[in-house]
């Protein structure tokens, strides 16, 4: 068996953990500015009542923001990343409810651009692969430890970032039906 060499479990933890940073900061941010749109989610896809949706709204964008902040700090990476894999797997726990109640179509308000597709396959499959990248780091830095996050390490999360928006974004583009014109 090949014992893993710590810093390069070490190094892949940080750069995970800078881009999990950088996204939940971005979710956080996004559902303070698309606070309306975010209400409407809160109630429909979660299923908060409307008088509480606002105060959901603006606990989960303090939640994300706050596990955004734990993992960029070597100290409470492990703490952020805890935090982030309860995030990303209670939406995808929500995700699996709408998918299995036959509520497809609802807007789960987790895309950042205007595109908005139907629940599925690649929705729950994001989820649940960014709680594993957080499980990861997690472990990673309860038995390795954490190191800084490097400028290079941030660059590359700002990239993989982008890749992860566009690629939300053509997942949500529906394609064309045979025998229609658009």
């Amino acid at each position: 068996m090949i014992t893993p060499i710590p810093e390069v479990c070490r190094a892949l933890a940080t750069q995970l953990a800078s881009f999990q940073a950088l996204l939940l900061a971005a979710a956080g941010v996004h559902k303070l500015i698309g606070r309306h749109r975010l209400r409407t989610a809160a109630h429909e896809f979660a299923g908060v009542p409307r008088r509480l949706a606002p105060f959901a709204v603006a606990a989960l964008a303090g939640t994300e923001c706050a596990a955004s902040l734990l993992l960029w700090i070597p100290q409470s990476r492990a703490a952020g990343a805890a935090l982030a894999v309860l995030l990303w797997g209670g939406y995808w726990l929500l995700m699996l409810r709408a998918i299995a109640a036959d509520r497809r179509e609802v807007d789960c308000g987790c895309s950042f651009g205007a595109a908005h597709g139907p629940l599925g396959t690649y929705q729950a499959v994001r989820n649940a692969a960014l709680a594993a990248l957080a499980a990861l780091v997690a472990g990673v830095c309860a038995r390795y430890g954490a190191e800084l996050i490097s400028t290079a390490q941030i660059l590359a999360a700002v990239a993989l970032l982008a890749l992860y928006v566009a690629l939300d974004q053509a997942m949500a583009l529906q394609p064309p039906r045979a025998g229609v014109v658009q």
